[in-house]
């Protein structure tokens, strides 16, 4: 199955660590996070002639054999959407998953996503509140809404949450879309939404996707994740995962 990276970004709040190079290119215990991210994919059964990397930030930096490119020449003004829409040749043709290049996960969390039967899904991490804890003082300063139904339908996303309560789960920068679902991303587009397409960011696009009644399925995963968004996050993770990475 066809895998994009989302790799655009330089990271400004890792500080000297992405002076001279991409947030995906700091590394975790020794291990750049692209490395680390490849290597899930590919354990997780996709060939990495199934790959594409979407760049921005020192592009010049990247150099995987066998792996598609696809440039966001505009990586400083715009967001993770846009980097999105440099593979949309891909995205309209076949199923496609989506990946961030500044987390850790799983192979069993790739696998449950490649296997999904929805036209749109994503992964959510059910142990956020100890990652959020460990991060910060305040997790709900920091935490997004994310609500399921039952049935696993995404609900709600991406608000600020007034409690614990509004809060199920964690989005993980895995999503998976089909021709099918890349067109409801087009109409959505179409709507008002509360960012342009430049700034638009994934939560974003998706709390616009549901609010236009489009099915996105969330499969919830308790494998271990990490976001590394700051240098204090890398610092953390190190002293209490170092072990498992």
């Amino acid at each position: 199955m066809k895998t994009i990276i989302l790799a655009a970004g330089r990271g400004s709040r890792l500080g000297e660590r992405t002076r001279e190079k991409p947030k995906c290119m700091c590394t975790l215990k020794g291990r750049t996070l692209l490395d680390r991210c490849l290597e899930t994919l590919m354990q997780a059964g996709i060939a990495r002639e199934e790959i594409g990397i979407v760049t921005g930030y020192r592009s010049d930096m990247f150099h995987e054999p066998g792996i598609t490119y696809f440039h966001n020449a505009d990586w400083e003004r715009t967001n993770m959407f846009y980097s999105l829409t440099m593979a949309e040749a891909w995205l309209a043709q076949e199923p496609c998953l989506v990946c961030y290049s500044d987390i850790v996960f799983t192979p069993a969390a790739v696998r449950a996503l490649a296997a999904s039967g929805a036209p749109a899904a994503i992964t959510s991490y059910s142990g956020y509140w100890a990652l959020w804890k460990a991060r910060m003082d305040d997790p709900l300063e920091d935490l997004e809404t994310f609500r399921a139904a039952g049935d696993g339908r995404l609900l709600e996303i991406g608000q600020k949450p007034a409690g614990p309560e509004q809060v199920q789960g964690q989005f993980m920068g895995l999503l998976r879309f089909t021709p099918e679902s890349w067109g409801w991303v087009r109409e959505t587009l179409k709507k008002p939404l509360r960012k342009t397409v430049e700034k638009l960011d994934m939560t974003t696009l998706l709390e616009g996707m549901v609010r236009e009644g489009y099915p996105i399925q969330t499969i919830s995963t308790d494998g271990l994740w990490l976001e590394c968004d700051s240098e204090h996050d890398i610092d953390v993770y190190e002293q209490l995962f170092g072990d498992c990475l």
